[in-house]
């Protein structure tokens, strides 16, 4: 959507001025009519301008849930399963709804099928609802005459990738919480506790071991700089967002992460998953296999991967083989390629993918709860042996004090 730079007139004659986002010069003009104004002038908004009125509406506008854009899918599925009509369809959905967002689209996109454009067309215009991958496959069940099929499809695609991502942060949730609580008390120790022993030390003049001194210093850093570390910090984690942002840096990182023992073998696992669970499904569908993998690789995060399937997809047009392309990398676990020789063989693909799929899933899950399994006492040991070091190196020195004074 384009955002629009207006002059206007209100009821009470003041001249207003501001920014309205909208596809079309037509939708702002009957937008603004709407609130009851007189458009004097319109034209793109440049700049500053357009970039803060875009940051103030990303922040302000109510986000569609997962859940909820599920529950449409679902509702329309039924609906037009029914013989209800789009127009009828959405008029009732955007009735039931209790997201605005999602309420305005489905109004908006009503309005757009009245004026005569198919229901993908109307879904395009909010690509911060509705995906490429759900407007491509919508699409494809128009022209099909399956659009109930590719409904179901999509949502089954949408489940199945957020029950793969929910695994994995649900299994890396303790270990956070650990490291969270570890940092806590660290932080207490070194900025709070510290500095009130040290005060006691230098006031009797005791003799300090080195490890006592050795935190003392480190006690006496955080605390005179605490400011600076913090503004780093800060720094440090813009950076590396900064850097996320780079193409080249991201295609990188990726590559190291692929070569750790456990974390390498995760990713290819879980990315398996969810590419060959996609491949299966949209060629089950119906769709050709080249703008399924094209699909494919739109919905994949990883550079690496789509930049995988970018070629793949340009080889299918050059005529070779799927195999080909899955028996020359590493990015997907070794048993891949073999069984996706066998589908292209039986003419099954599509089943061996999927099969893959649900294979691979279940690996994931096995690899993150292996790697929680280690990770958890490793973090475990880790705090409880910095606070109790911290704590002896306190201890002794009073031990120390106690013994001499008795």
């Amino acid at each position: 959507m384009a955002i629009l730079s207006y002059k206007a007139r209100a009821a009470d004659g003041r001249t207003l001025s501001g920014c309205i986002e909208a596809n079309t010069t037509r939708d702002a003009m009957r937008k603004l009519r709407e609130r009851g104004i007189q458009v004097l002038s319109l034209s793109p908004a440049k700049g500053l301008r357009a970039a803060l009125y875009a940051r103030s509406q990303s922040l302000t506008r109510q986000r569609v849930k997962l859940k909820d854009l599920l529950a449409l899918l679902s509702q329309l599925q039924l609906m037009v399963d029914a013989g209800t009509g789009l127009d009828t369809a959405l008029t009732v959905l955007s009735e039931m709804t209790p997201n605005a967002r999602l309420r305005e689209v489905l109004e908006d996109s009503r309005r757009r099928i009245k004026e005569g454009e198919s229901l993908s067309q109307a879904l395009s215009k909010h690509p911060d609802v509705f995906d490429d991958l759900t407007v491509r496959m919508v699409a494809a069940g128009e022209a099909s005459g399956t659009l109930s099929t590719m409904l179901e499809t999509i949502r089954n695609i949408k489940e199945r990738a957020a029950e793969l991502r929910r695994s994995i942060l649900t299994a890396l949730a303790y270990p956070c919480v650990l490291l969270t609580v570890a940092t806590i008390a660290l932080c207490v120790l070194f900025i709070w506790v510290l500095p009130k022993f040290a005060k006691v030390f230098e006031e009797v003049g005791a003799e300090l071991p080195g490890v006592t001194k050795f935190f003392l210093a480190v006690s006496h850093f955080i605390v005179d700089y605490k400011w600076m570390l913090l503004v780093s910090v800060l720094g440090i984690v813009i950076g590396l967002k900064a850097a996320l942002g780079v193409e080249r840096f991201r295609i990188t990182l990726n590559r190291k992460l692929l070569a750790l023992p456990l974390v390498g073998s995760m990713i290819r696992a879980s990315n398996a998953a969810r590419a060959l669970h996609m491949m299966g499904t949209l060629w089950r569908s119906g769709l050709p296999i080249v703008e399924v993998t094209r699909l494919t690789g739109a919905t994949l995060r990883n550079p690496l991967y789509r930049a995988f399937f970018d070629t793949l997809r340009q080889r299918l047009v050059d005529g070779k083989r799927l195999v080909a392309s899955f028996t020359s990398t590493d990015l997907f676990p070794p048993t891949v390629a073999p069984l996706i020789r066998t589908g292209e063989e039986t003419g099954k693909t599509p089943i061996v993918l999927e099969s893959l799929a649900d294979h691979h899933q279940k690996e994931t899950a096995a690899l993150v709860k292996t790697m929680i399994t280690l990770l958890e006492p490793a973090v475990i040991v880790l705090m409880a042996g910095g606070v109790g070091l911290i704590a002896i190196s306190v201890i002794v020195p009073l031990f120390r004090l106690s013994s001499a004074i008795h």
